[in-house]
């Protein structure tokens, strides 16, 4: 039995344990609107073989020369099996559901929003087209007649909340997903699709890939709907309405801020810095998460990353720095079977003239990088790189790395002194902007080598602690202030009473 079927088992065995009331709710429904543009086949193969066949093959299969670059892989339309729809599990996705996902694209994927680039006719034409490649012939037999209500949204509340928290558990959402949602539960690994592809339960903490948005409703009508094709199954009849959007908006109250931008801006901190990942201290440091992409420079080329970010924090006192980086991953890969899951930073060694930087990609000959590797199975490996095959190991000297696993994510430590040997890396001074940039590997993933996601340069900023004249200048102004004004004021009283004393002696 594979981890597909496994998976929906367990799904079903939970989602019955739910309350005989929620099993009894039946699904609201709406008749399905026509659709307003007839089909024009001419039309729909010009548009489709010009925009479409890349990924989707030009018989639809999913095979187009695009295809074997792109994760997840592109839809076969032959057998009309859909995830994104507004009809129930199993069923076929209605015309306004096709030319949603057309329009708007699929968030996490190679699937773009085509609404930037054909007309609204060209779109209709498209999904018209797509249609043509089912090979059961369902869509002419079969279309849909009706798809669900998504509508009524309850108020978002603690209690809705903790009531969708409840459901989480007693519907076994964490057997895939985990316990805080980062897609490492204890039946995530080695999951497939119905073609046998790798498919990895959604880290709910990661709204923007949602494959089918991230509204309340969109994931409401999820839940309700399930994706046809994958181990996500229809809640609709085993979980009530009510708590279908108790648990949409858990969900939802999991997903995490994303942080983008360039710097990296390290807090000083007077005393000891953390030892360990999990110390509240790294609470005062500010998050930035690095976009990474797939390494496509060299070969072997990587077109499709497990990850596409790191999140960087940093800290530092009088005498060191330390760095964080975290992410998150549903399994804990050590190299017992495979390549262990790993991380780097790079830096450039010593300090370049002006503002010239190495190259992005393990530096250059002129411009070497300071490269500190750190791996589940053997910890911190560091080397000097002048370009992708000129690797010199060097002892750590004074560089240190820790890492931990815990509940799906990955926290990785580095630490280092600030003032060093230019010939043993860069010097890190309050004010100056270090480059600085992450690679990542997935061992489950099979990423090892050149097989990795990687970040461009970005600047790791250690902010100037605040001087204590920083703070009294603004109180010494306002005590000068209120004491002016208890003058000001003392003296006006004086004058009013002057004034009535004379009044009353004439």
């Amino acid at each position: 039995m594979n981890s597909r079927v496994l998976a929906l088992v367990a799904c079903v065995l939970a989602t019955l344990a739910v309350a005989p009331a929620a099993v009894a709710a039946p699904v609201r429904s709406e008749a399905v609107p026509p659709t307003p543009v007839a089909a024009d086949e001419a039309a729909g193969k010009k548009v489709y073989e010009r925009n479409c066949m890349q990924c989707h093959g030009a018989e639809g299969a999913g095979d187009g020369p695009a295809a074997e670059f792109v994760y997840p892989k592109p839809r076969d339309f032959r057998l009309g099996m859909y995830k994104i729809r507004t009809t129930l599990s199993g069923q076929l996705p209605t015309d306004h559901d096709l030319f949603k996902v057309v329009s708007q694209g699929i968030p996490g994927t190679s699937m773009p929003a085509w609404e930037r680039y054909l007309s609204e006719e060209e779109r209709w034409q498209a999904i018209h087209y797509i249609k043509r490649f089912d090979m059961l012939g369902l869509f002419e037999e079969e279309p849909p007649k009706e798809r669900i209500v998504v509508g009524g949204a309850p108020k978002v509340t603690d209690e809705l909340v903790a009531r969708g928290k409840q459901v989480y558990q007693d519907a076994k959402c964490w057997q895939c997903h985990g316990q805080l949602g980062r897609g490492d539960g204890p039946s995530a690994s080695g999951m497939t699709d119905d073609w046998d592809n790798p498919i990895r339960p959604v880290n709910f903490t990661k709204s923007w890939i949602f494959r089918g948005g991230s509204t309340l409703e969109d994931i409401y009508r999820t839940f309700t709907t399930g994706f046809n094709g994958t181990p996500m199954p229809s809640f609709a009849i085993t979980v009530g309405e009510e708590d279908r959007w108790a648990l949409a908006a858990y969900v939802k109250s999991l997903a995490r801020e994303r942080r983008t931008g360039q710097v990296v801006r390290a807090a000083y901190r007077d005393g000891p810095l953390p030892g360990d990942a999990w110390d509240a201290a790294w609470d005062e440091a500010e998050p930035l998460d690095v976009q990474l992409a797939g390494q496509i420079i060299l070969e072997p080329r990587w077109f499709a990353p497990a990850h596409d970010a790191a999140r960087v924090q940093a800290l530092y006192n009088d005498r060191e720095i330390a760095v964080m980086v975290s992410w998150d991953d549903g399994t804990h890969d050590e190299g017992q079977s495979g390549p262990p899951d790993q991380v780097a930073l790079q830096l450039p060694l010593g300090t370049p003239p002006g503002t010239e930087r190495p190259y992005f990609v393990l530096g250059d000959r002129k411009r070497p990088v300071d490269y500190w590797r750190w791996n589940a199975a053997n910890g911190l490996q560091r080397a000097v790189y002048r370009g992708h095959d000129r690797a010199e190991s060097r002892e750590a000297e004074g560089v240190d790395a820790r890492g931990a696993y815990r509940e799906g994510q990955y926290r990785v430590v580095y630490r280092r002194a600030l003032d060093v040997d230019p010939q043993q890396g860069r010097a890190f001074a309050a004010g100056d902007y270090v480059p600085l940039a992450v690679h990542l590997w997935d061992g489950q993933q099979g990423e090892e080598g050149m097989k990795m996601a990687i970040s461009g340069w970005h600047y790791l900023l250690l902010q100037p602690p605040t001087p204590l004249s920083a703070w009294l200048w603004p109180a010494g102004v306002a005590l000068l202030v209120c004491v002016g004004n208890f003058a000001l004021l003392r003296r006006m009283r004086r004058r009013e009473s002057g004034s009535a004393t004379e009044e009353a002696a004439s």
